[in-house]
């Protein structure tokens, strides 16, 4: 298995993964409020404070956070596949008419094409998982 194969697979994984939990929290998150608009974390403090846990990354829902892990990633990954496709134009210019290295180059393209779909396709089945979750929560 070459190192391109190697590094589709794992991006798969970790773009499957990444969805599959940020679509289960966002079904599973559909919740009500406590009574009062306090979120349970702590009883109101004089001044409108709930005294008790504060959130340092300023996304207030789990999905949130997941979907703007994912959209990082998918902008990494964007990155890294330009710089990629720039490598195989090298590698296709130093192969020199040389079947092995032109043999190479197109095995590295077919797989960094792939990445690249895994990458679109994992932000569109997160969206859709989000949609549909949303719309079946009310």
């Amino acid at each position: 298995m070459t190192m391109y194969k190697k590094a589709a697979y794992a991006t798969l994984i970790f773009l499957a993964t990444v969805c599959m939990f940020g679509s289960f929290s966002v079904a599973l998150a559909q919740g009500t409020p406590a009574p009062g608009g306090n979120s349970g974390l702590g009883t109101p403090a004089p001044g409108g404070n709930t005294g008790g846990l504060q959130n340092p990354l300023g996304f207030s829902t789990i999905p949130e956070f997941l979907t703007a892990v994912l959209g990082l990633v998918v902008t990494i990954g964007g990155i890294v596949v330009v710089l990629m496709l720039v490598y195989i134009g090298f590698l296709f210019v130093t192969a020199q008419g040389a079947e092995e290295k032109i043999r190479e180059a197109r095995e590295a393209l077919l797989w960094t094409v792939i990445g690249a779909l895994i990458l679109l396709g994992a932000q569109a089945i997160s969206t859709g998982i989000q949609a549909t979750a949303t719309s079946l929560g009310g």
